[in-house]
């Protein structure tokens, strides 16, 4: 997902931890582009599987404009969802101890809230 932040937005985000801590974090995002690991790529979403819902790092400071650009089907937030959704129904058939091992990271990691809208 590319979400433009003003250079005021950026300082606003700053300390989050996995910046501090990440060596593929640049000025502008990660700088893995797209061979970042899933779990990165999910970000800032989580996914429980076995309740099979997706949830927000609730510490983003992009929680309100992720959740707004829901309501346009065509919003970068929303097209991230539905990629996002189609990698995990593609690992709900191969690979549910990933999904399961990595909503246990996100859940200890980061403050989750739930996701209240998803696509069909």
């Amino acid at each position: 997902m590319v979400v433009n932040l003003t250079s005021s937005e950026r300082r606003s985000m700053q300390p989050i931890c996995i910046e501090t801590r990440c060596g593929h974090l640049g000025d502008q995002g990660c700088t893995l582009g797209k061979t970042k690991p899933f779990g990165c790529d999910l970000y800032p979403l989580a996914y429980d599987p076995d309740a099979r819902q997706f949830h927000f790092d609730g510490e983003c400071p992009l929680l309100e404009t992720y959740t707004s650009q829901l309501a346009d089907a065509g919003s970068d937030a929303s097209r991230h969802l539905a990629r996002m959704q189609a990698a995990i129904k593609k690992l709900e058939r191969t690979d549910t101890d990933y999904l399961r091992a990595n909503f246990e990271f996100d859940r200890d990691y980061f403050d989750l809230v739930p996701l209240s809208r998803t696509p069909d």
